[in-house]
């Protein structure tokens, strides 16, 4: 066994979720893991609906890795199911991008790290071991995590004021939304007005687009 550090050999078994839609990088980054840890257990997801199924199937995972961009969506897709159903899994972006943009939006949407593929195991199995002990890690170096969050802007979004935004993105009218979450027309008007604040624009079309880029509903 080749271990990266102490306390990666202190954890007996870690539970894994690999996400990620290139199979040579899948098998690399396995096994980077299997030689650093005594013992891991590995799933592995090549599509954010993949993802979604394994977390719904009741496994337990210490971590998720995540690659930013898969064929049925954007990463902050999956970061944002995590957060609605309140799983508290830690999650690690690592992607290929360097895009500033895409570390801010993974941050922004719940990420606990951003690591480049490009900075290889090292950097790797440094950004896990960070992520594990509750710490934020972003391309070299770990974060406090309040700061990181102030500094990136986060959207507070209430759970009502996200169920509307979904269904704003579908092309849904006040009505329809009024209906389908049973709120009067002037609840729905005080959700989209608190929504355009929050993202900093001024009509719907606006806010769908950056919703979508902050990955807070699919694209």
């Amino acid at each position: 066994m080749n271990a990266f550090s102490s306390f990666l050999v202190e954890q007996s078994c870690l539970r894994l979720l690999l996400v990620d839609d290139h199979p040579m990088f899948l098998d690399g980054l396995e096994l980077v893991l299997e030689n650093a840890f005594e013992s891991v257990s590995i799933t592995a997801a090549s599509t954010v609906d993949e993802a979604i199924q394994a977390l719904e199937s009741g496994q337990d995972f210490d971590l998720i890795t995540l690659d930013w961009s898969l064929p049925d969506a954007k990463g902050g897709v999956l970061l944002r199911f995590i957060q609605n159903a309140r799983l508290f899994i830690p999650v690690l972006v690592v992607s290929a991008t360097e895009n500033p943009m895409d570390l801010r939006l993974a941050m922004n949407s719940g990420a606990s790290g951003f690591v480049s593929k490009s900075l290889g195991r090292k950097a790797l199995l440094e950004a896990i071991e960070q992520v594990l002990q509750g710490q934020l890690y972003v391309n070299g170096g770990k974060l406090e995590a309040k700061a990181a969050r102030v500094e990136m802007g986060q959207p507070n979004l209430t759970v009502r004021q996200q169920d509307v935004l979904e269904l704003l993105a579908r092309g849904w009218s006040n009505k329809q939304i009024c209906a389908a979450l049973n709120l009067t027309e002037h609840t729905v008007k005080t959700h989209l007005k608190a929504l355009f604040h929050s993202l900093d624009v001024r009509n719907r079309t606006e806010c769908v687009r950056r919703a979508q880029m902050l990955g807070l509903v699919e694209s």
